[in-house]
């Protein structure tokens, strides 16, 4: 069900993060990878990480705050490889190019900017692969959404907007393409332990959000990764217009539910303290 021989993917964004994860696991599973992306140095070291993988890794260079760079990275894929089965999605643009505010000092540069970096880049991309996916019988496109599509950021409106309507475009895409033997699906993490993210995360807001994430663990890109080439293989062939959480359960409780669970289990209570605690359990 994870067989991806002679399959073709684009992965924007896919020298770095969740989408140099998805790249290597695609090509590692026979997958032919265009590497759609800004940072050909990084992609250059991709490419060479995957030279035994089974699939084949090019490059592209994309920037995909331009839309004839967007329709040229599909015509890379189609002189490379001679069709296009997966789209993903990934590619975001950081605040240094697409600044995000509160509404109060928001320009509308700035909002069209962040829109257009992960809205639009994702409607363009649909635009120019969906012809080839249909004329070839059907292919799957997985877009790369987040968290703060569902709920408020404070400081992220045009963000967080932005991908709000990536899951209705993901939606639109699923219904009117399925017909076609297409389907559309988001990948919605939390936060996600990127080389990047490490670099640049304050240490506190990591672990604010290790403290309200249910699971003793946050995500790696890899575990993005695997959601993502779950939703591009037959293994998923009946989920068409979903928008499925990968954040390990950050958004589906109460905010009270620490306090909650020091008062079930006495007001001295840590998550860490209760699990080293436990008896361990009987091998048999």
């Amino acid at each position: 069900m994870l067989n991806f021989t002679n399959k073709v993917a684009v992965v924007t964004g896919g020298a770095s993060g969740i989408g140099r994860a998805t790249v290597k696991t695609l090509a590692s599973l026979e997958a032919n990878v265009v590497i759609a992306d800004i940072d050909e140095k990084n992609a250059g070291t991709l490419i060479d990480e995957c030279a035994d993988l089974p699939g084949k890794v090019v490059f592209c260079s994309t920037d995909i705050l331009h839309e004839e760079q967007i329709a040229n990275m599909i015509s890379h894929a189609l002189s490379s490889f001679g069709r296009i089965d997966i789209l993903h999605n990934n590619a975001g643009v950081p605040r240094s190019r697409a600044p995000d505010c509160e509404i109060t000092d928001m320009t509308v540069e700035w909002w069209h900017r962040t829109i257009d970096a992960h809205l639009t880049s994702a409607m363009l991309g649909c635009k120019y692969a969906l012809p080839h996916m249909i004329t070839n019988g059907g292919g799957v496109i997985v877009n790369t959404s987040s968290s703060a599509a569902a709920d408020a950021t404070v400081d992220l409106p045009a963000y967080s907007s932005a991908k709000a309507g990536l899951h209705q475009l993901t939606r639109e895409v699923a219904a009117t393409y399925g017909r076609d033997n297409v389907r559309c699906n988001a990948v919605v993490p939390g936060l996600v332990l990127t080389e990047r993210g490490r670099a640049t995360l304050p240490a506190e807001q990591i672990k604010l959000f290790a403290a309200q994430t249910p699971l003793p663990y946050l995500a790696e890109a890899q575990d993005i990764a695997n959601v993502v080439v779950f939703l591009a293989s037959d293994a998923s062939r009946m989920i068409n217009g979903e928008c499925l959480r990968a954040e390990g359960g950050m958004m589906i409780k109460l905010p009270y539910w620490e306090s909650k669970l020091k008062a079930s289990r006495g007001p001295s209570f840590s998550r860490k303290a209760y699990r080293d605690t436990r008896p361990a359990k009987s091998a048999g």
